[in-house]
């Protein structure tokens, strides 16, 4: 028996929207209690007041309500409004929210409800709102904050307190290195403290060559405590980033990276 599944007036950010049909868009939504949906909205591409209204309300970051129905996977929009505006962001403020929507879209699957995710999101567009354009030092460390609270929330958080294969605490005077997969340890560590995981590593090639990183522990340290006044820290912070979401990418490179791209 298929059930039709009808949502009402749900909170939601819309993420991305694609072309569907002749005047169609299929609309991807991050929702309050219902995690990421996908939501045919029909006859957005099509002429007349209403489906330029509709256009105009479909917009980024704009908190909105919205209602739906159906009885497959893509569900059909009934009814959306807006609650609170899309803030101006400009320049490097508009290429970071993109960055997020399109991390949200390639991570956060259909289905999946987080609803800390949700709230952590609408935060995230508040402070990169409330930056100035071109305070880009400022909008990295908001990226980097939710790229670890992404993480976390998808069941991939990262440890800076603790060396991964011994449990020991990070020391500021010590090298780590950085495994996507199992985190830091010390980059001097020796046979006697390593046993079978730290051969497990080694052993692991392909992540070796590509997700190694020597680090400072005091670099680690200074992320873990959010203090990113070193530029050193913020281009840790950032390969760190890039290789922990590098491996649940799909080895798809972000459209929205192009955008932002900017020296180290």
């Amino acid at each position: 028996m298929v059930i039709t599944v009808s949502i009402e007036l749900e909170r939601c950010f819309l993420l991305h929207q694609r072309p569907y049909r002749e005047t169609s868009v299929i609309a991807e939504l991050l929702t309050e209690h219902e995690g990421r949906v996908s939501l045919v909205c029909k006859g957005v591409r099509s002429v007349g007041k209403k489906a330029s209204s509709l256009r105009s309300t479909l917009q980024p970051f704009a908190l909105l309500s919205a209602s739906w129905s159906g009885k497959t996977d893509l569900k059909s929009l009934r009814q959306v409004e807006v609650i609170t505006p899309a803030p101006r962001l400009h320049q490097s403020q508009l290429y970071a929210g993109l960055y997020l929507n399109e991390l949200l879209v390639r991570l956060f699957h259909s289905g999946e409800s987080h609803t800390n995710l949700f709230s952590r999101y609408q935060a995230s567009i508040s402070e990169l709102a409330s930056l100035a354009a071109d305070d880009t030092i400022a909008i990295e460390v908001s990226l980097r904050r939710f790229e670890a609270r992404l993480l976390a929330t998808l069941g991939f958080e990262l440890d800076f307190m603790r060396d991964a294969i011994t449990g020991k605490p990070i020391t500021a005077d010590a090298e780590y290195q950085f495994h996507t997969e199992y985190g830091f340890y010390r980059a001097d560590l020796n046979d006697a403290d390593a046993d079978n995981e730290h051969s497990a590593i080694n052993a692991d090639s392909a992540l070796a060559s590509n997700a190694h990183l020597l680090i400072a522990g005091s670099a680690i340290l200074a992320i873990q405590n959010h203090d990113y006044h070193d530029k050193k820290v913020r281009q840790v912070a950032k390969k760190i980033m890039r290789l922990a979401l590098a491996q649940h990418l799909g080895g798809r490179p972000l459209k929205s990276r192009e955008l932002y791209r900017r020296p180290d």
